[in-house]
């Protein structure tokens, strides 16, 4: 699905930003997350004897549970993360604080290194638009998991300190307006001047909009589009971004 407004064939013409979602934009979550997480539990210490046909589902229903309140700003990503852990242990009555979480993580991200794809035409269509305009990334999360993602990936030449904000370095997280206007405004241009792409709605098309950007809505999933607000442009894969810039 592609959905192109009369704007076509240069209607964006005054950009001068290009500012890209990470988590389900440039990496995909099907990609790693569900298979790196799994056997993290499955070989981490405290875990591997639960039995991970009782101790997933607990630890998805607490991940749900908790990224309702990262979402809507009761806590932040740490604790978000922390909170999902010792919560699920101790459904199995295993009492685990803070620390054990951040062993946990850090196992984590250990496993999830060799999930994490390095996608060379990703890299080369994004090299090729920053050569036209500025590019950045504004994600939600902490800095040391996001960077470490985006060296993975390959893309830590493109994206480094100076384009990269993370919500718990700049002190705001999407969907709040100053998160956009702050990205914006150390890039040196307008919200006008800049088009958000990413897959969430509420973080990536309706907070951009309400900041005055234009917003590029990745359904890849081709999820229903809510009635309002209308984005700029709707597209299924990155490389469709083209058509609009």
């Amino acid at each position: 699905m592609l959905e192109i407004e009369e704007q076509r064939g240069g209607g964006l013409s005054e950009t001068k930003l290009l500012l890209f979602d990470l988590d389900d934009t440039l990496l995909h979550f099907e990609d790693y997350w569900t298979k790196s997480m799994y056997e993290s539990f499955d070989t981490f210490p405290l875990t591997r004897d639960i039995g991970m046909d009782q101790l997933f589902p607990v630890f998805l229903k607490h991940d749900e549970q908790f990224h309702e309140n990262w979402l809507d700003g009761t806590i932040d990503a740490r604790e978000f993360r922390n909170l999902r852990y010792i919560h699920t242990l101790a459904d199995f009555n295993i009492n685990v604080g803070v620390v054990e979480s951040m062993a946990f993580e850090q196992w984590f991200r250990t496993i999830r290194a060799a999930y994490i794809p390095r996608d060379t035409m990703l890299v080369e269509q994004l090299a090729n638009w920053a050569k036209r305009y500025k590019i950045g990334i504004l994600t939600n999360g902490t800095a040391e998991d996001q960077y470490d993602k985006l060296w993975r990936m390959g893309l830590d030449q493109l994206f480094a300190e100076g384009n990269v904000f993370v919500s718990d370095e700049i002190g705001f997280a999407k969907p709040n307006k100053e998160a956009y206007l702050h990205a914006a405004s150390a890039m040196n241009c307008l919200p006008e001047e800049t088009v958000f792409i990413g897959d969430s709605w509420v973080n990536d098309v309706a907070g951009p909009l309400e900041a005055g950007m234009k917003a590029i809505w990745l359904n890849k999933k081709r999820r229903e589009q809510p009635g309002s607000p209308v984005p700029t442009g709707i597209i299924d894969q990155l490389q469709e971004l083209e058509i609009y810039i």
